[in-house]
């Protein structure tokens, strides 16, 4: 296995990781007793620098404002898949 294909698989992994970090800070923004715990707090500065020029890209749009729901928070999610994808794809040409 050469380097390349070494670094893309960790690439790989880590945003595999960065995503299922992702899902675990949904289902506990949901729970408001799990919002407080150190645990979430920690989850959000690993996700919260990533998250926030997305949002405020997003904010700029008057509907994206008036959604009650955080678009920005399914941006990234596609964000990461699509650069998931592009990474496995690497990994299989390579």
């Amino acid at each position: 296995m050469g380097a390349v294909r070494i670094i893309l698989l960790i690439i790989y992994y880590l945003l595999d990781a960065f995503s299922l970090l992702m899902l675990v800070s949904a289902i506990l923004s949901w729970i408001p007793p799990a919002r407080e715990s150190k645990f979430y707090a920690f989850i959000e500065k690993i996700i919260g620098p990533i998250l926030n020029p997305i949002r405020k890209f997003l904010f700029r749009f008057e509907w994206v404002r008036r959604c009650p729901i955080d678009l920005s928070f399914l941006a990234l999610v596609l964000i990461i898949s699509l650069a998931s994808n592009c990474v496995y794809i690497l990994m299989t040409v390579i």
